[in-house]
C-alpha cells in the first residue's frame, strides 16, 4: 500500500467571505472544516493568518 501525506489548507491565502461563503474565517469555521476533513485521511493542516477583518496577514 502506498502512503500519502495529505495537506489539507482549508483558509487558503486568498479567498474572502465575499468571493465564497464557504470559506472558513473564524475558530469555530476552521475547527469544523479540519475536523471533517479527518474522515478523509488529512495528514496536515496548513493555516494561513487573517486579521480582525478575516483578511490574508503576513503579520
Amino acid at each position: 500500500m502506498n502512503k500519502f501525506i495529505i495537506n489539507f489548507t482549508p483558509t487558503g491565502m486568498v479567498p474572502s467571505k465575499e468571493m465564497n461563503q464557504h470559506v472558513p474565517i473564524s475558530p469555530d469555521e476552521i475547527i469544523t472544516e479540519v475536523l471533517e476533513a479527518r474522515k478523509y485521511g488529512i495528514s496536515i493542516v496548513h493555516l494561513h493568518a487573517r486579521d480582525e477583518m478575516g483578511n490574508p496577514s503576513w503579520q
